[in-house]
């Protein structure tokens, strides 16, 4: 193959913050990716697990966050290169040195997330908490503990994006950095920040009021681009993760380094005009075995990613990752990126490549004999192109690296706080009233032991089941009965919760939800909203298909919204439940009461809604009306008497007349044979 121009940016990423490196193995490190061609390195200065650049103003980042002790990160055996950070002379001297050999190095700065060490440090920059107590909100200023930490994964803690004291300090932080690193280059990080702390911060929560932001991932773009300008009015290009698109684009001005996902986003991104730094975890990944993507693979793979064909021009390169979890030392590195380094970056170099890969085999044993690579451990030849057996071996080789207890206990932790996140925005999503949704976050959070959720004696009734059932229903969106059902119906139906939050507050004047017997509906999709009304499904005794119609509190009932509701339903379960897709309708609801006729006009709503159905039984015992009506809770339907019963609408009016004459309501069922009319 050819390469139609060099690549400008052939590089490499070198994550120090996991594993410190000495700055002797970070230059050899350098001489080797120079013989392979590179013209950038990657430095990953900062992270959960380290901070490792000394800066004059904040003198506590390198010296608190560059510690972490204990044992060694994952399960790599020893303590190697837990502690440590590079001086400001040290950093002046690798940069020197890196530019003697052509190399420009992008310093990176992760943020918001990934800040643990940052915050060790300053954890006055970490966010306040807000939680509901004793019927009132409060805001814990000193809400968390933070640390270095020893084990990888993900973690929520992130700078706090509500303070400008905060917008101060990052502003600082980059000042130096510009100072230390003269490449025109700054990498800002932006990926795997989860917002749970966000949600939960008066002044994060303040600051997106102020600024119209509909959701936390439009507070990250946000700080994204502030940060981003800061750099960019000194003369400096701000580079991020293509994570940070999540809140919407970004100006043309930045570049986007293209990890995992948003494949859509980054592709808009190019064709505005953006540029795109590719680092495809499929691909790139270097930290990952031999055995899931060998240097045969890396060389093989098609020269332009999906996501930017037809936009070519603004791919800037590529970039080969080592990110060391596992990774303790320079002779585990050397063996992750060699020779899969110099098989990325060949064909990025322009001018002739080999045509084949044998040719290019033969290359890469001239290349380990270079004197760059002197002392340097590569991958074995089997491994270059490997067999089934051997990639077998090899990843049995590379489990021993994930059995550990910690790296289990740790896997589990990121696996809890992911579907903790989603569950923080779907209450989000459906508009729960903040003292509940808090209630509900303390609650879930309650199943990761180092989050601070409220104790159960301190959270507000139902806020357990419904974080349980909401748990169960994101994981019914990933892979179970709602994946890959429209978007709008799972947002409705999951609306029901907050609507029975509202309906529980009217009748008690406080948060909590006692409808979880019912909701196990919705969360396992059986019943769906769609529009005005809810469709249950369900089977008679004999298997046939019925469809059960629920009529929620919040709605009109006018025709024109009811017949939309009936089409768009059958329009879905022809699509998605052709079971129930000519089923027919039945409704049970004090609505359909014979008695309403005698009490509402011809013409009402309600009688107008009735009529649209043949009554098959009627319940003239049945009390729901004095709920749905009156506004009265089960517990006091016995007790409630009629002339007590408010009277300021014509309904409640009549009704009360129709109960003190000793008439009953009751309810009925009904099958639906007639136009909404």
């Amino acid at each position: 193959m050819r390469a139609e121009r060099a690549c400008p940016h052939r590089g490499f990423m070198l994550d120090v913050s996991r594993h410190f490196f000495p700055p002797e193995a970070v230059k050899r490190l350098l001489r080797a990716a120079a013989a392979c061609g590179a013209n950038r390195m990657h430095w990953h200065l900062t992270d959960d697990q380290g901070w490792r650049a000394d800066l004059a103003r904040y003198p506590r980042l390198a010296r608190t966050g560059g510690f972490r002790g204990g044992p060694a990160l994952g399960a790599a055996p020893g303590t190697e290169g837990n502690d440590g950070f590079y001086t400001r002379e040290e950093i002046r001297d690798i940069v020197a040195f890196a530019g003697d050999l052509g190399i420009e190095i992008i310093p990176e700065v992760d943020l918001p997330g990934h800040a643990s060490a940052l915050l060790a440090a300053y954890p006055e920059h970490g966010c306040r908490r807000r939680i509901w107590r004793d019927g009132r909100a409060e805001d814990l200023a000193d809400a968390y503990r933070y640390r270095v930490l020893t084990t990888g994964g993900i973690f929520p803690n992130l700078v706090c994006a509500g303070r400008d004291g905060t917008l101060r300090f990052l502003e600082g932080i980059l000042d130096e950095v510009m100072e230390l690193f003269p490449f025109s280059m700054i990498h800002l990080g932006g990926d795997e920040a989860i917002k749970q702390r966000w949600r939960r911060c008066p002044d994060c929560r303040k600051r997106m009021d102020e600024l119209g932001l509909a959701d936390e991932e439009a507070l990250q773009r946000w700080l994204i681009l502030r940060l981003g300008e800061y750099l960019l009015a000194h003369g400096r290009e701000p580079v991020v993760y293509n994570d940070a698109l999540n809140g919407g684009p970004l100006p043309k001005s930045f570049i986007v380094q293209h990890w995992l996902g948003n494949d859509r986003e980054t592709a808009e991104f190019l064709q505005s005009g953006g540029r795109v730094i590719c680092a495809d975890l499929e691909r790139c990944y270097f930290d990952y075995p031999h055995s899931s993507v060998d240097a045969f693979a890396v060389y093989s793979a098609p020269p332009v990613p999906e996501y930017a064909k037809g936009n070519e021009a603004g791919i800037l390169g590529w970039e080969g990752m080592l990110w060391t979890e596992r990774v303790t030392g320079l002779d585990r590195a050397a063996y992750l990126l060699f020779p899969r380094l110099p098989a990325l970056l060949a064909p990025l170099a322009g001018g002739p490549c080999p045509e084949s890969w044998e040719c290019f085999a033969e290359r890469l044993r001239d290349l380990r004999s270079d004197p760059a690579m002197a002392g340097l451990n590569w991958a074995p030849e089997r491994l270059w192109r490997a067999s089934e057996e051997d990639a077998a071996a090899d990843r049995a080789e590379d489990a021993l690296l994930h059995l550990s207890p910690d790296v289990l206990r740790a896997e589990s932790s990121e696996k809890g706080l992911l579907r903790l996140e989603q569950l923080e925005a779907l209450l989000s999503d459906i508009g729960m009233p903040e003292p509940f949704a808090l209630s509900v976050m303390d609650a879930a959070e309650a199943e990761i032991p180092f989050l601070r959720g409220l104790p159960a004696g301190d959270r507000l009734p139902g806020a357990d089941t419904m974080a349980d059932q909401l748990a169960v229903a994101v994981a019914q969106r990933e892979e179970g009965a709602w994946k890959d059902l429209p978007e709008e119906v799972w947002l409705d139906t999951m609306r029901a919760y907050s609507r029975f939050v509202g309906e529980y507050f009217d009748m008690y004047g406080t948060w909590g939800f006692d409808r979880g017997f019912w909701t196990v509906r919705q969360m396992n999709a059986l019943l769906f909203r769609l529009g005005a009304l809810e469709y249950e499904l369900r089977r008679r005794e004999d298997g046939a298909p019925f469809i059960d119609l629920h009529i929620p509190s919040d709605i009109r009932l006018e025709p024109a919204a009811l017949r939309d509701s009936l089409e768009r339903a059958r329009r879905f379960l022809a699509r998605w439940r052709k079971d129930w897709a000519d089923a027919p309708m039945e409704c049970e609801s004090w609505l359909l009461s014979p008695a309403l006729k005698d009490l509402l006009p011809a013409g009402a709503a309600i009688n107008r809604f009735r009529r649209a159905f043949r009554v098959t039984s009627i319940d003239p015992e049945a009390k729901d009306f004095l709920q749905w009506v009156f506004g009265l809770p089960q517990e006091e339907w016995e007790r409630a008497r009629p002339g007590e019963l408010p009277g300021d609408t014509t309904l409640r009016r009549n009704m009360r007349l129709a109960l003190t004459r000793g008439e009953k309501i009751g309810s009925a069922r009904g099958v639906l044979e007639a136009d909404f009319g």
